[in-house]
């Protein structure tokens, strides 16, 4: 399969409106497996265990997808990145909505200087129920803290985009800073929304990492998840710090960081 490009108008879509559609993206040869880790992912989490996602080998190998690597590298503008988080769940009839955030990891929130993506992947796609994706195009722009918006919970924002029908398979990509949200949506019953988000950061900076990163890590690597040796540098925990270790020492500062 050749690899796929981005053609420059796409490039330049991500760069103002903070985030691509790619309908369709993975098969459904791929889906099926990513359906059926999830499913027992959340029936484990439902007794009571904390199995990390990186158990489930679908899920895993996920992270590495090569076609989604050459269009994350090419957004990274040939730089080279390294895999921040997956998560994984699947949405049920009822579920609750979740407010305006955005993710860009960085302690205090200062710039923009270094770009963080996450895919957000749908396996069984969107068909209106149960949740939506909701965006602000070209919000990654703004500089401000993570839950900024969150007052507004998922009420429509001005210019703010609805995403609610996807076919299977497909995957989003968004500028990690650009405010989204998921509305809460009657219906769904016994036809669940699968949901995996899979992050990325650029080198040039230690980006606030989380407990056990090296962890899973050395777990991707020994599962070969850097297929034969084509992306070991993406399970490089080194480019990551402990963030609560910051946090602490941020505690009763009052003023300006500077």
């Amino acid at each position: 399969m050749s690899t796929p490009q981005l053609t420059a108008a796409e490039k330049a879509r991500f760069e103002t409106h903070g985030f691509l559609v790619l309908e369709g993206f993975l098969t459904a040869r791929e889906c099926r497996p990513l359906e059926d880790e999830v499913d027992a992912l959340t029936a484990r989490r439902a007794a009571g265990e904390r199995p990390m996602v990186v158990d489930y080998p679908a899920l895993a190998l996920l992270t590495s997808h090569p076609r989604m690597m050459a269009l994350v590298g090419q957004l990274m503008a040939g730089r080279a990145f390294a895999m921040h988080h997956i998560h994984a769940a699947r949405h049920d009839a009822g579920l609750r909505g979740v407010a305006w955030h955005q993710d860009y990891e960085q302690v205090p929130q200062t710039n923009r200087s270094h770009l963080m993506v996450h895919v957000f992947y749908y396996p069984v796609g969107l068909n209106g129920k149960i949740g939506d994706l909701l965006v602000v195009p070209g919000s990654q722009r703004r500089v401000v803290a993570n839950d900024a918006l969150v007052i507004f919970g998922t009420e429509n924002l001005p210019g703010s985009v609805t995403v609610d029908r996807l076919p299977r398979g497909s995957a989003v990509i968004v500028h990690s800073a650009l405010f989204h949200a998921r509305r809460a949506k009657p219906g769904g019953e016994g036809s669940p929304r699968y949901f995996i988000d899979v992050s990325y950061c650029q080198n040039g900076i230690r980006w606030p990492g989380y407990p056990g990163v090296e962890g899973i890590n050395t777990k991707l690597l020994a599962i070969g998840a850097d297929r034969d040796g084509r992306y070991p540098w993406l399970y490089d925990s080194t480019r990551f710090f402990d963030q609560r270790a910051v946090r602490g020492r941020m505690r009763g500062v009052r003023g300006s960081m500077v």
